[in-house]
């Protein structure tokens, strides 16, 4: 019975091992799918909990709500909350049917999105929703016509901006082929292979929507298409096609429904179940190194029709099973960001002396897409001055200054050898010359162009 018994606790305790280290790799695979760009306040602490940092959060751009200053406020949230956010882009819904989207459309958003200062390198995009439905293509599924769009999609930001990352629709695997209402996934990829190959090598990964289907009713322990490893039938159906491209996945949409919602529905699982359940499915996707995001859907959509689908009930509390997924230990990304400033005034003394200790200031604005201060990006110049000058390097405290804001930096010199020839210089920013009032002198001053002017005035008396 001992021996029965110290069995049963080495297994719990390999179990609890396990379970406490599923995030516990080389990349933050966590993330959320949110309703609305207004829920990333509520999500930022659940998505980026328990050690987690940068993860991801998936969000719907639609042509009627491209707000730049909204847009961009979201984007700065992201920035500042840490967040890698993937962009589906999306029409408008005309007679329950989401439109097809036109090459104009297609200009409008790539424009749109480009505008933007977004908080990574990479900018990730999803183009539109489970085109195997009619009612998300316009009322009638058309692979072609969606090809010819998103290649000219590709085009059209690649162009704009190499760094989008594009992503084609993720497909409802669980669709059968009753066209022109549905398609099922394998004839979608079929069509799109026969049609244009090029396709798949075009777009940079795979946005998948790997459902416990049929029903939503699945374990985590099922396999194949229907199943939470839909993603890699997928990726398999692709090479046998004949794909050679190795295509990160993101599973942008995923999750058991619970019970609980506007209307009980019996027909799903607890809200307990569906959440011990996206635990165990999360535990075998965070260990796949082609998995690279994981946004259940959805964080926040207490109403119907999908209340059962949310981690909020009607009054935006967490279902608190949930808690146990927050708990979790998690890892950090470190995605690449875009450092660049823009240099403003520069001032020095107008009168310098050699061996004398002076202070100089200049003001860099923040161009680019990280946090400059304490905590985030630590921001300095290196000094390159010429040899007989010492200079400190151009180095922000820890003041936070983000992107579009300009921050003063104080730096201390001194002319230790004094020479003909002068400047002070940091990393990728000009000469400022410094030169003697005469030749052999042991006065200095900064070549401005205001003391070029004022030399000039004083030739002329």
């Amino acid at each position: 019975m001992k021996k029965l018994f110290l069995t049963v606790s080495i297994l719990v305790s390999c179990f609890m091992f396990l379970v406490s280290n599923i995030f516990a790799n080389n990349k933050n695979v966590f993330g959320l799918h949110l309703t609305q760009i207004s829920d990333v306040d509520k999500a930022k602490n659940i998505i980026n909990s328990s050690g987690g940092d940068w993860g991801y959060v998936t969000i719907v751009l639609p042509l009627n709500q491209m707000d730049k200053n909204a847009w961009q406020d979201f984007f700065n949230n992201c920035r500042s909350s840490h967040l890698i956010p993937i962009v589906r882009l999306a029409t408008i819904i005309d007679n329950d049917d989401w439109i097809q989207p036109s090459f104009s459309n297609i200009d409008n958003q790539a424009d749109f999105l480009a505008s933007l200062n977004w908080p990574t390198s990479q900018k990730h995009i999803i183009l539109f929703n489970e085109i195997n439905h009619a009612s998300e293509w316009g009322g009638g599924v058309d692979v072609k016509k969606y090809v010819d769009l998103a290649l000219y999609a590709i085009g059209k930001f690649k162009s704009l901006d190499p760094n989008f990352f594009i992503m084609g629709a993720g497909l409802d695997l669980a669709a059968p082929s009753s066209p022109p209402n549905f398609l099922s996934a394998s004839d979608v990829y079929n069509q799109i292979y026969q049609y244009n190959p090029d396709y798949f090598n075009q777009v940079d990964g795979l946005a998948s929507h790997s459902y416990p289907n049929h029903g939503y009713v699945g374990t985590p322990s099922d396999t194949g298409q229907h199943s939470i490893k839909g993603y890699l039938w997928e990726l398999k159906f692709l090479k046998n096609l004949g794909v050679s491209k190795t295509l990160p996945v993101y599973i942008t949409e995923t999750g058991w429904p619970h019970r609980e919602g506007v209307v009980k529905n019996n027909s799903f699982y607890s809200v307990t179940t569906s959440a011990k359940f996206l635990e165990q499915a999360i535990s075998f996707w965070s260990k796949d190194p082609q998995v690279v995001a994981i946004t259940p859907f959805i964080f926040n959509y207490p109403n119907e029709p999908f209340d059962h689908f949310s981690w909020l009930d009607r009054s935006e509390s967490l279902y608190p099973p949930y808690q146990n997924l927050i708990s979790l230990p998690k890892t950090a990304n470190a995605p690449v960001q875009t450092n660049s400033y823009k240099i403003g005034n520069f001032l020095i003394p107008l009168v310098l002396f050699p061996d004398v200790d002076y202070r100089g200031k200049i003001i860099l604005t923040n161009t680019g897409q990280s946090i400059w201060g304490a905590g985030e990006t630590k921001f300095c110049l290196k000094s390159i001055s010429s040899s007989n000058l010492s200079v400190t390097n151009l180095c922000v405290d820890d003041n936070l200054i983000p992107p579009q804001k300009s921050t003063e930096i104080v730096f201390n010199f001194k002319i230790v050898d004094p020479k003909a020839h002068s400047f002070l210089q940091w990393e990728n920013t000009p000469q400022y010359p410094i030169e003697a009032f005469y030749t052999n002198a042991t006065i200095y001053h900064p070549q401005y162009s205001l003391w070029q002017s004022l030399k000039m005035l004083f030739t002329r008396i």
